[in-house]
């Protein structure tokens, strides 16, 4: 397999480890800037057989226009409306109300608000509704903001006290590997993923995801793990996972 790798997108080890992981195992890569606004990739990468690209949403986008194959892991259904038919009674946020951007109405408490989809069209945020109401004036009179529309489809819920994050990487159904990437609100990557945390990421995988692969966002609160959200596996940052696992496990799946 041929990998795309973004330069200079991720500045954490990940990046450097994923590096090393390619030449020392004699993989074919090729390291590409992106144009900005989905102008494409330089220099150009024309290959036959498998492609996998690791880097920003933009790089992603390019892929699936290229038709690479697997090119990204990424479909309709990293949409928070279609985990929530699969396993609501996991989801941190299950109950959340949906709404159209535009048509978010008064909350008379804090509130956290994300997209429903994995498209960044803004970060998850708490909020209050001052702030709120200010802010989405302003983005929808930005007339540059293709991203975020009156139309774009968000997950309001009451904000969730969160003791520590992980980020676990899914292939074919199974964990590969995981990290502990925030304790309370401090960021504190760590390969240490306990026990209980990896048997409850192994569970939902075999339950449903999105993808044959993915990155699956474990929040523990109240003690108990709960399924964050999904995000497409080469658009999100590596922090301390074993990326040597990661590539093994693409390089595996036969394509």
């Amino acid at each position: 397999m041929h990998w795309v790798v973004q330069d200079n997108l991720f500045n954490e080890r990940g990046f450097h480890d994923l590096m090393q992981v390619l030449e020392r195992g004699g993989i074919p890569h090729t390291l590409v800037k992106v144009v900005p606004f989905d102008g494409g990739i330089t220099p150009d990468v024309d290959v036959t057989g498998p492609v996998m690209v690791m880097g920003s949403l933009s790089l992603t986008r390019h892929a699936l226009r290229r038709g690479w194959t697997p090119g990204a892991f990424v479909n309709e259904r990293f949409d928070f409306r279609v985990w929530r038919e699969h396993l609501r009674p996991f989801l941190l946020n299950g109950g959340a109300q949906v709404h159209r951007f535009g048509d978010v109405p008064p909350q008379s408490a804090p509130f956290f608000i994300r997209p429903c989809l994995d498209d960044k069209a803004f970060s998850g945020m708490v909020t209050c509704w001052e702030d709120f109401a200010r802010w989405r004036e302003q983005a929808l009179a930005c007339e540059d903001n293709v991203q975020l529309t009156a139309d774009t489809w968000v997950a309001i819920s009451p904000p969730r006290d969160i003791q520590r994050e992980y980020r676990m990487v899914v292939v074919d159904g199974r964990v590969v590997t995981g990290t502990r990437y925030k304790l309370g609100t401090r960021v504190f990557s760590s390969p240490d993923v306990e026990p209980e945390i990896e048997a409850f990421t192994q569970a939902m995988a075999e339950r449903w995801v999105p993808d044959r692969a993915c990155v699956l966002d474990v929040f523990l609160h109240g003690g108990r793990p709960f399924i964050g959200e999904f995000n497409a596996l080469n658009s999100a940052g590596f922090y301390a996972y074993d990326v040597g696992k990661m590539v093994a496990a693409i390089e595996a799946m036969g394509f």
